[in-house]
């Protein structure tokens, strides 16, 4: 017996789409699937806002982190 954790999509018209790499012989197999309650709500938009929350416990909104590269580039170019 094998576990997988895999993304599910249903279609408009009710359909059950699955799409994994797993690794078993082809054939019919069974299969028991637990649904959670509600679907995947993280689009690309929320991981990044998730990501910036997380950055700015440590960084604050003020430091311009990209004006700093930006300074280091041009003094090692300097002394090159």
């Amino acid at each position: 017996m094998k576990t997988l954790e895999i993304i599910v999509s249903i279609t408009s018209d009710r359909k059950l789409l699955i799409s994994s790499s797993v690794d078993l012989p082809v054939g019919d197999y069974r299969a028991v699937l637990v649904i959670e309650d509600q679907p995947i709500q993280d689009s690309v938009q929320t991981s990044v806002q998730n990501a910036q929350a997380i950055f700015r416990k440590y960084i604050p909104a003020s430091k311009k982190l990209s004006q700093e590269l930006i300074e280091e580039r041009r003094l090692e170019a300097l002394s090159e």
